[in-house]
């Protein structure tokens, strides 16, 4: 009894960070550009930080799986 109900705890811990390990997406030049307010004048925060970042020049947006997953 005391086996199981660890490995469940064990696997909803996993399956927990699994869903809200953060998954970044580039944005195309035409999106960045039609954002408004621009990208790199927003600050919208997440669970794990900014939702818009920039590496090398490309922007990313960056959301959860699971908010990846139900919502768009």
């Amino acid at each position: 009894m005391g086996v199981a109900l660890l490995l469940c705890a064990f696997a909803a811990l996993v399956g927990g960070a699994f869903i809200l390990w953060p998954v970044c997406v580039p944005l195309s030049a035409e999106q960045v550009a039609a954002s408004q307010p621009p990208i790199s004048e927003r600050n919208d925060t997440y669970l794990f930080g900014r939702m818009f970042q920039q590496d090398a020049g490309q922007w990313y947006q960056c959301k959860t799986r699971i908010a990846r997953a139900l919502f768009f």
